[in-house]
């Protein structure tokens, strides 16, 4: 593992991809649209050239050779204990973080953390969340993408119940209500490395946090098979899409 010294800031991409995935069995390294899905985050981190180091965490040998053969590192596999389903991803990252800092003298400022499961991510999302983070100082910066205003949940009677303020509800013109976004995974999230180290809850997302708006077709969290068909589709058809969203 290589990094030059340097004054500026030192982001460390990190791209979590255990093995032994419920919703879509294998996931992380199966075929999306021609290459392993894997191959999407370690590629999109690659071409950021503030990103000095692209490490793939991972508990399985077999995942660990494809990140390697798409250029990322994979210095050490993940325990057992951080591998399964219910895993936090803070812990992960805090054991990942303190291991590099133990064997190789090695501790970033930042970690830019890529989830497979958004392959319509592009580089200049991961760009934008950096450049945020830098002029903005915040704790944290996240991608996220539009949703609807008017979003509802229901009782244990059946009985919907609004989320937001009532007031909303004396208009149905969408375009008189205040924009909301929701968490589009997320496909990008950029933190400082010493957040981690800090007391307090055990999350990535805590403290003052920006969002970077990602297009709501490009975020798709593949979770379920629906979700990879519908990722594929909209891949496949990107220029298409993009062209008609600029028109």
């Amino acid at each position: 593992m290589k990094h030059q010294l340097t004054k500026k800031p030192i982001f460390l991409a990190v791209i979590p991809a255990r093995s032994g995935s419920k919703g879509i069995p294998d996931k992380n390294i199966r075929n999306f649209c021609g290459k392993p899905l894997i191959a999407y985050a370690i590629e999109q981190a690659k071409k950021c050239r503030r990103i000095s180091l692209v490490i793939v965490s991972t508990d399985s040998p077999r995942y660990a050779a494809i990140a390697k053969k798409h250029g990322a590192e994979v210095p050490f596999l993940r325990p057992q204990e951080l591998a399964g389903d219910k895993s936090p991803v803070f812990d992960t990252i805090k054991h990942l973080l303190l291991t590099l800092r133990d064997k190789n003298g090695y501790m970033p400022d930042y970690i830019v953390l890529l989830q497979t499961t958004s392959p319509l991510r592009t580089v200049s999302d991961i760009d934008q969340c950096i450049n945020v983070i830098l002029k903005k100082q915040c704790d944290a910066v996240m991608t996220m993408c539009s949703t609807e205003q008017l979003l509802y949940t229901i009782d244990k009677n059946g009985i919907l119940k609004l989320l937001f303020n009532k007031q909303w509800l004396t208009s149905t013109n969408r375009q008189t209500l205040p924009a909301t976004y929701k968490i589009n995974g997320p496909a990008v999230l950029v933190f400082s490395s010493k957040s981690i180290f800090k007391k307090g809850n055990r999350s990535l997302i805590r403290g003052k946090v920006a969002g970077v708006v990602m297009e709501k077709w490009r975020s798709p969290d593949l979770d379920e098979p629906e979700d990879w068909t519908l990722a594929e589709l909209l891949y496949k058809n990107w220029y298409t899409i993009a062209h008609r969203a600029t028109l």
